[in-house]
C-alpha cells in the first residue's frame, strides 16, 4: 500500500487560529500519469466535497489491490479560509473577507514569463527532457512565491501540489445547473471522454478568459512556452473546471455516480489498472465561452423561469420574467428575460430575489456575441 495523508499548515491569520489543507496521496510519488483533484475552492460550492470523499474510498480499495500505477493527489477541502466565513448561518465563500477581498478563483500567480526566462537557452530536441526541465523551473518559481498571509499560503500550497500534475480537475458547481465544464480550446478533444463519462452535454470552450483562475494558472506556463518553442514543448499539464450541477444537487447516490465516473476516467488514462470503460461522447457539445449569453435582471424583484435547465432556446425567446414588487401598476409589473442567442439554457442563480442588472442565467450559444469581450469573459 502506498497511500499517504499530508497536512499543510497555513500561516496563522489571527492570534490563536491555524488552518490546514489536507492532501490524500495515492501511488508512488513521481509516478506517471499524475492527476490532481480539488473541491471547494469556492467555499460555498459543496457537491465536490462528497464526490471526492467517495473517490477516496474507491482509491483506497484500488490501492489495497495494488491497482494504482500512476499518482493521484486529492485535496477534498481546498479552501478552509472561505469555509470559516460563516455569517449568521450563511457561508459566502466565493469572495475573501480579508487579504484585499476578491474572488478566491481569480488572479492566481502567473509564472509563465518567469519560467521561460529560467529555461531560455536550455530547451533541446528531447521533449521529455524539456518537460522535466520546465517542471523543475516551476518548482523553483513556486518556492519564491510569498506566503506572508493565510491566503497567499493557501494559493502557494495548492499550486505546489498541482502544478507538476499531468491533469488538474477542479470541482465546482453553479446555483442551479446541468453538469458542465469550462475547458481550454486546446483540450476539447482530450477531455471529451471525461465529460461523456460524467454525462455532461455542455462544455464551455475558452482560450483566455482573463480571470487567471486556478485551472488556467496550472496550464498558463505551458501555453506561454509553447508560444516560444512550438513542437519542442508538449503539454506538461492539462486542466479543466468541472461544474457538478447545482448547489443542492448533493446526495450519496449522485456522489457515488460522479466518483465512479472519475474513477473510470483514471482507468482510461492508465492511472489505475483495470478494464477501460466504453465511451460514447456523441452527446457532448462544446460552445464558445464568448458565445455564452449572461441574461441580466432588467429590474429588482422576484424571478420566475418559463424554461427548465437543459432546454434548447432561440434568440429572442422569453425564458422567464422578473416581477418588480414596487411597481404601482401590478398588471404591468413583470419584465421579460430574453435570450440573445440560440443555444442551451444550462445554469441560473438559485436565489429567486434578484438585483437589477445582475447576471442570473446562462445560455450556451454557438455564435460569437458582439458584447462578449475576449479576455474579460467572467464577471466575478
Amino acid at each position: 500500500m502506498s497511500s499517504q495523508i499530508y497536512s499543510h499548515v497555513l500561516p496563522s491569520a489571527t492570534l490563536g487560529t491555524q488552518r490546514t489543507l489536507k492532501a490524500h496521496h495515492f501511488g508512488e510519488a513521481g509516478a506517471r500519469p499524475k492527476v490532481y483533484f480539488q473541491a471547494g475552492l469556492h467555499a460555498d460550492e459543496w457537491p465536490g466535497f462528497l464526490v471526492l470523499n467517495q473517490l477516496i474510498k474507491m482509491l483506497k480499495k484500488a490501492d489495497e489491490a495494488g491497482l494504482i500505477k500512476g499518482e493521484v493527489v486529492i485535496v477534498p477541502v481546498a479552501n478552509p479560509i472561505g469555509l470559516a466565513q460563516n455569517f449568521h448561518g450563511y457561508i459566502p465563500g466565493r469572495f475573501a473577507f480579508s487579504d484585499g477581498g476578491g474572488n478566491f478563483n481569480r488572479n492566481w500567480p502567473q509564472l509563465g514569463s518567469k519560467v521561460e526566462k529560467r529555461v531560455k537557452g536550455e530547451i533541446k530536441g528531447d521533449t521529455l527532457e524539456n518537460v522535466l526541465l520546465v517542471r523543475h523551473a516551476i518548482h523553483q518559481e513556486l518556492s519564491l512565491l510569498p506566503e506572508n498571509t493565510e491566503l497567499q499560503g493557501m494559493k502557494k500550497t495548492l499550486l505546489a501540489l498541482s502544478m507538476d500534475a499531468d491533469e488538474i480537475i477542479d470541482l465546482h458547481c453553479s446555483g442551479e445547473a446541468s453538469m458542465h465544464a469550462y475547458v481550454a480550446q486546446e483540450f476539447e478533444d482530450y477531455f471529451k471522454p471525461l465529460l461523456a463519462l460524467l454525462g455532461a452535454k455542455v462544455g464551455l470552450s475558452e482560450l483566455n478568459t482573463g480571470a487567471s483562475s486556478f485551472d488556467e494558472t496550472n496550464v498558463s506556463v505551458w501555453r506561454e512556452l509553447k508560444a516560444h518553442y512550438a513542437h519542442l514543448m508538449p503539454w506538461g499539464s492539462r486542466s479543466l473546471t468541472l461544474e457538478l450541477r447545482g448547489e443542492n444537487d448533493i446526495s450519496n447516490e449522485l456522489a457515488h455516480k460522479d466518483a465512479s465516473s472519475l474513477f473510470n476516467y483514471l482507468v482510461l488514462r492508465g492511472v489505475i489498472d483495470g478494464e477501460e470503460p466504453e465511451i460514447d461522447d456523441s452527446q457532448v457539445e462544446y460552445y464558445p465561452l464568448d458565445a455564452m449569453d449572461l441574461v441580466k435582471a432588467p429590474c429588482a424583484g422576484i424571478v420566475c423561469y418559463h424554461k427548465s435547465i437543459g432546454d434548447e432556446v432561440e434568440e429572442g425567446e422569453v425564458i422567464g420574467e422578473v416581477v418588480n414588487l414596487m411597481d404601482d401598476d401590478v398588471e404591468s409589473s413583470s419584465y421579460p428575460l430574453v435570450s440573445r442567442t440560440n443555444g442551451v439554457f444550462f445554469a441560473r442563480v438559485q436565489r429567486r430575489l434578484v438585483v437589477c442588472g445582475e447576471s442570473i442565467a446562462k445560455i450556451a450559444g454557438r455564435e460569437h456575441l458582439a458584447f462578449r469581450e475576449i479576455g474579460h469573459l467572467f464577471e466575478d
